[in-house]
């Protein structure tokens, strides 16, 4: 028996609105009043953003919304009285703060509330860029995200006072800001005082992590510049257990390994910045962290042997070493050979030096990749049909510039293959959200139509394919074969 919409449970619809966009949602409130109170609930409205930007009107006139929105942006706005009202309004439902170039109120702008301080209970997620925001909040309890980007004119107070608010921040993220330890800046600006009162000094930023060392997991300092002593005195931090650190890409790669030394929690790092001594250092981080999940070396200039070392982590979820150029076919063998990395998830080898063979075992071996990118590597039909028939929670696979994939690798269909081989379709990769097959010259129309038959498929690239006769009918079919197809970008 048919039934319409209006039929359906609350619950049902809930599901069904969490496949929309954030402003689709709010466009599908507006249909009626049961789907008004169904999307007007915090499931499918903590993705949606509301931005203020410019003027304070706009932050007036929502001042008597209803709906239960968490995340708002304010952006080169004055924090006057209108502001701090609203703040103050909904501070119970706000889960979300972004502040972008705002000033707060300062002379006949100064506010009312000047005195009062915000608390905002279930506050989890704090930005502020180029905003003074320091002595707004009395209690920031439950921030568990907290991103600065800083000027010369933040004070060593002004951190503090934000310190004592904060309780169980997990993220840490610090930009543009030139910090150095004390010492560093006596020695420095010396006879200087009017600049070393624009230096920020590290001491606060050291005591806001000592006071969160319990529950801080995550640090990004990449845009910071100090001294390679200020880098170590962090991984010291009594009882500071790190999950994630980006370093400052000053820091020398002598450090780097000394800082995994202390902190041998660390599961995920990003090394692409090395330059020097950076098979030694990477091979120094592979013995101190054996427990490492994901590793990114994008586009290094030197990597190479430590490659071996990489895959002797037996917990690697993720690794990423695209467009590092200098890992040799020979360094990729003896590591491949010597595998004992067999959880691999997510694995970029964009434009690797990797052989056929090489990729065909460490890809069989790791039957739980998601996302895999071969991008310029000369993937053989036979490689492609065991990824196809071992590779069943595929979600993305990107094959680019990949000059020997032919139809008989997208189709299964071969005309002389041997018992190792058991003919599968790319179509068995059920689970495929993102496939890219542009710049490869052998496939065809035919090829396309047989094998890209995906359920979930959303994004499909096949520019640049010099066999395919691109028509309507071509397209209109593949479109017709995957019908959540939202991105699809062909050309000649």
């Amino acid at each position: 028996m048919a039934r319409d919409f209006s039929s359906l449970s609350t619950e049902i619809l809930i599901y069904i609105f969490q496949f929309l966009k954030g402003g689709d949602r709010l466009k599908a409130s507006q249909v009626c009043k049961k789907w008004l109170q169904t999307i007007d609930c915090p499931k499918l409205l903590c993705d949606v953003q509301i931005k203020f930007s410019g003027v304070d009107e706009a932050v007036k006139l929502f001042s008597h919304m209803t709906r239960q929105f968490q995340w708002f942006s304010f952006c080169e706005i004055v924090i006057g009285d209108s502001v701090f009202e609203f703040l103050e309004k909904y501070s119970n439902q706000i889960v979300t703060l972004f502040f972008i170039d705002c000033v707060v109120g300062v002379g006949k702008l100064q506010s009312k509330f000047k005195g009062k301080k915000l608390r905002c209970d279930n506050l989890t997620t704090l930005h502020a860029l180029n905003t003074d925001i320091y002595s707004l909040f009395a209690s920031l309890s439950n921030v568990t995200e907290l991103k600065l980007l800083m000027g010369f004119d933040v004070s060593d107070d002004a951190i503090s006072e934000l310190t004592n608010c904060l309780f169980k921040l997990e993220k840490l993220i610090l930009k543009n800001t030139v910090i150095f330890l004390e010492d560093s800046c006596k020695r420095l600006f010396a006879g200087q005082e009017n600049s070393l009162a624009k230096v920020f000094p590290f001491t606060s930023i050291k005591l806001l992590m000592e006071k969160n060392r319990t529950t801080l997991r995550h640090v990004d300092f990449t845009f910071l510049r100090f001294s390679p002593q200020t880098l170590l005195s962090i991984s010291e931090i009594e009882g500071l257990k790190l999950r994630s650190m980006l370093f400052p890409q000053n820091v020398h790669s002598s450090y780097i390994h000394k800082f995994c030394e202390m902190q041998s929690s660390l599961i995920h790092l990003d090394l692409s910045f090395l330059l020097h001594d950076t098979d030694l250092t990477v091979c120094a981080v592979c013995s101190y962290l054996p427990n490492l999940q994901e590793l990114i070396i994008k586009e290094n200039p030197a990597i190479d042997r430590s490659i071996s070392k990489i895959f002797q982590l037996q917990n690697l979820v993720k690794l990423d070493v695209s467009g590092s150029m200098n890992i040799s076919e020979f360094s990729y063998q003896e590591a491949v050979a010597n595998l004992k990395t067999f959880k691999l998830k997510c694995l970029n080898l964009h434009f690797a030096k990797i052989s056929d063979d090489s990729l065909f075992n460490l890809v069989k071996c790791n039957k739980n990749i998601c996302y895999l990118d071969a991008s310029g590597i000369r993937v053989s039909d036979e490689t492609l049909n065991m990824i196809c028939q071992n590779l069943t929670y595929l979600e993305g696979l990107i094959l680019e510039s990949c000059p020997t994939i032919s139809d008989s690798g997208l189709s299964g269909e071969f005309e002389n293959y041997s018992d190792s081989i058991t003919p599968t379709p790319l179509s068995n990769l059920r689970y495929l959200k993102v496939l890219m097959l542009s710049s490869n010259s052998l496939i065809t129309n035919q090829g396309c139509i047989k094998a890209i038959r995906f359920r979930k498929l959303t994004h499909l690239s096949l520019i640049a394919c010099r066999a395919l006769i691109l028509n309507i009918y071509f397209e209109m079919k593949l479109k017709k074969q995957n019908p959540c197809l939202q991105n699809f970008k062909v050309s000649n």
